[in-house]
């Protein structure tokens, strides 16, 4: 039997145990979420934190104007919610879409909180996450006001090429800040180079 994703994604950031990880299984539903499916909008208490299966989800904001800015895109493998509003039981100001048939497992409040204090190796695990999380938030943040559009996508190209086939342009464009059609020169001109 090929070895669970989530077993592979806890143990690629800390040696997590195969012995624990049925009883941290245990506590994981699972859903199903549709093509384009909204998972929790701007507004909602976001009332689980999910892991995906199978599928790509879109996190993004959107402007008073109605302009979408996708800020993150979790594939298969990866955690993907909020955890602030999680965690606080406050309104988010995001917005969580599945691009494709999504499947996901995760985990409520309840059975988060007692499986973090139950497992220690979950507790490790999540603490060097966050930790390598902060580290690439503000390595983000830095690149975001300092790369031109055309930077950033060449730097999606390196570092998330199957990215531009699997996902519609408007949404690569959107994660880019630029316009479909900016995009489009944007690559018309590094096919160039």
């Amino acid at each position: 039997m090929e070895q669970h994703l989530l077993l592979k994604e806890l143990q690629s950031k800390y040696g997590f145990p195969d012995e624990e990880f049925p009883r941290l299984l245990a506590f994981f539903k699972e859903k199903h979420f549709k093509k384009n499916e909204i998972m929790f909008k701007a507004g909602d208490v976001v009332k689980h934190t999910y892991f995906i299966l199978k599928g790509c989800t879109r996190q993004y904001y959107l402007s008073p104007e109605g302009a979408e800015r996708i800020i993150y895109f979790a594939e298969e493998g990866s955690f993907c919610g909020e955890l602030n509003s999680f965690l606080h039981e406050t309104p988010t100001n995001l917005n969580l879409q599945s691009l494709e048939e999504t499947d996901v497992i995760y985990l409520d409040l309840k059975n988060w909180e007692t499986a973090m204090t139950t497992i220690p190796a979950l507790t490790l695990y999540h603490i060097k996450n966050h930790q390598r999380l902060m580290v690439k938030l503000k390595e983000e943040m830095g690149r975001a006001h300092i790369e031109t559009p055309d930077e950033k996508y060449r730097r999606l190209v390196n570092e998330k090429p199957h990215l531009l086939q699997r996902l519609p342009q408007y949404h690569i464009a959107a994660y880019l800040g630029v316009t479909p059609e900016t995009l489009s020169r944007i690559r018309k001109r590094n096919t160039l180079m």
